[in-house]
């Protein structure tokens, strides 16, 4: 059974569950809903969990896919936003907009994370 550490605000969906099965097996969810001020707490939390499966901002994906940090899997999960056809109020507009919902397209592996800038 592959222990996989689940971080996200959202409980994982079935499809994406039944995806990570197809994957790895045998899964076993451990899930932190919270925050996480950085790569080290997130091993801390992730304990002895062999996947890491992570929401996280690109400047802390980069320390938890650097190989002198971290060496196991880290992997988030795709999603189509799809259209669902109905109308809705955007609560920050007041105005209607097309309503869209998220469609889980599969799961993704991140090796590295690279940072290109422009001095302004």
């Amino acid at each position: 059974m592959t222990r996989v550490f689940w971080l996200s605000r959202h409980t994982m969906t079935d499809v994406q569950l039944s995806d990570l099965k197809r994957i790895y097996g045998d899964v076993e969810i451990v899930q932190y809903s919270g925050s996480v001020r950085d790569a080290a707490e997130v091993l801390e939390l992730a304990g002895d969990c062999e996947v890491l499966a992570v929401v996280l901002p690109p400047a802390i994906l980069a320390n938890l896919v650097n190989p002198r940090v971290n060496t196991r899997p880290v992997i988030r999960a795709k999603a189509n936003r799809v259209a669902t056809g109905n109308t809705v109020i955007n609560p920050a507009t007041g105005k209607e907009e097309e309503e869209f919902r998220f469609e889980h397209a599969g799961w993704e592996q991140i090796k590295r994370i690279i940072v290109e800038t422009v001095d302004l």
